[in-house]
């Protein structure tokens, strides 16, 4: 099966094209949220979601499916969409734009749940994790002098 070796959340990225390495700017393991703020469109933070796999042979040229977990301390869990690929490498990584805005504030684990295609019954979660606070902040009064 897969192995989540690397799950992180970032504000963006960059892939050099010459040695197809990849640079992670601005790490995010907090995020503050106004007073009141209504949720964010499609009810996604617009942040980066890297998540870097190891696959068995066994299992290239297959399809599988995938999708991230925001999961709190208290058993809450805020799913995102499901997503599809195909590997045809043993290793591979995946970029996606939009974590899952949760109902509540709080403290979170982001983790990641994969399943191969024909196995749609049985989502196996990862042991990778990545912390994530939501956390409302107090307006500040303007600075005037």
């Amino acid at each position: 099966m897969a192995h989540c070796y690397l799950l992180c959340v970032s504000s963006g990225s960059a892939i050099d094209r010459h040695s197809n390495n990849v640079s992670l700017f601005s790490l995010v393991e907090q995020i503050n949220v106004p007073p009141r703020a209504p949720a964010p469109p499609r009810g996604v933070i617009p942040l980066e979601v890297h998540a870097y796999f190891q696959l068995g042979m066994a299992h290239l040229n297959r399809e599988f499916e995938m999708r991230f977990a925001l999961c709190a301390e208290t058993g809450l869990e805020t799913l995102s969409e499901v997503f599809r690929h195909k590997v045809t490498a043993p290793r591979f990584r995946v970029r996606t734009f939009g974590l899952p805005y949760p109902p509540v504030m709080g403290q979170y684990s982001l983790q990641v749940d994969f399943r191969m295609v024909g196995q749609e019954a049985r989502w196996e979660r990862q042991p990778a994790s990545w912390p994530i606070a939501l956390q409302e902040i107090e307006a500040r009064p303007k600075v005037t002098h």
